[in-house]
């Protein structure tokens, strides 16, 4: 074996060792979950910290659109993103953490001229027909109901992208440049109160709570997985999680399930 063959191999050894020790991660900006301050990172940007600490990892985090994101995971070019549903994984052929890290309700907003009230996807269907823009988050899902409106009302939906989505779509809601919003009351009234927006109300709210979780790769192993779910127990247990909860202002979804 000539001395070159054999640097490449040791190389090659020690990228593979940095790649275990270092977990890449990648999402959109969605707060309270996942943030873009330092001194307030996000819900799970905190709870992934103090896990992979314990663990003796590193954790690179980058800030990008979700659908992107998403793609990478597939690719194993990441090893997570963050606050995942279920139609999530299945579409990417993911792997899941068992333990929940979060939850959304499919929440509406509209202006404070607006007097449209939420009662069934039929009744928004009809609202959004007559003229009116939906707001949606480009790569989000919000169940079969609303991916049918999507389908058939299409051109009466905008769909918000980039690496702050919702930011985006409630100063568009804000300046009336789009009728309604779709998403959850957890990350709306945490920016409406960050951002001290005072023109917005609530509409209504289709279907029941969903719970989040974290999507791997699909070579990720079970032990894994397992380690951060165990991370995410033995915060709970000791109290740390209900601390990193009470500063951004959110009880646990543990609750909710």
């Amino acid at each position: 074996m000539s001395y070159k063959y054999l640097l490449l191999i040791v190389f090659s050894w020690s990228l593979q060792v940095g790649a275990n020790d270092t977990i890449n991660i990648a999402s959109d900006e969605w707060c309270p979950y996942i943030c873009n301050e330092d001194n307030k990172p996000g819900i799970l940007i905190e709870i992934i910290n103090e896990i992979a600490e314990a663990q003796g990892y590193d954790v690179n985090f980058t800030l990008m659109p979700l659908d992107r994101s998403l793609r990478l995971l597939q690719q194993s070019k990441l090893d997570m993103v963050l606050a995942l549903t279920k139609e999530h994984i299945e579409a990417f052929d993911l792997r899941q953490s068992q333990e929940v890290y979060g939850g959304l309700y499919n929440d509406f907003y509209v202006s404070n001229e607006t007097q449209w009230k939420f009662s069934t996807v039929e009744n928004l269907k009809n609202f959004i027909e007559q003229g009116n823009i939906l707001g949606l988050i480009n790569g989000y899902e919000y169940g079969s109901a609303v991916s049918r409106l999507k389908e058939t009302s299409g051109e009466f939906i905008f769909l918000a992208s980039g690496d702050k989505p919702l930011s985006s779509a409630l100063k568009m809601l804000s300046k009336q440049r789009i009728t309604v919003l779709l998403d959850s009351r957890f990350n709306v009234e945490y920016e409406i109160q960050d951002k001290k927006i005072t023109n917005l109300q609530y509409a209504g709210t289709q279907g029941i709570f969903v719970p989040l979780y974290i999507g791997f790769a699909p070579d990720t192993t079970l032990n894994y997985i397992s380690t951060f779910d165990k991370g995410l127990i033995k915060l709970r247990t000791k109290g740390q999680l209900s601390k990193i909860l009470q500063r951004y202002g959110i009880s646990d979804w543990h609750s909710k399930k």
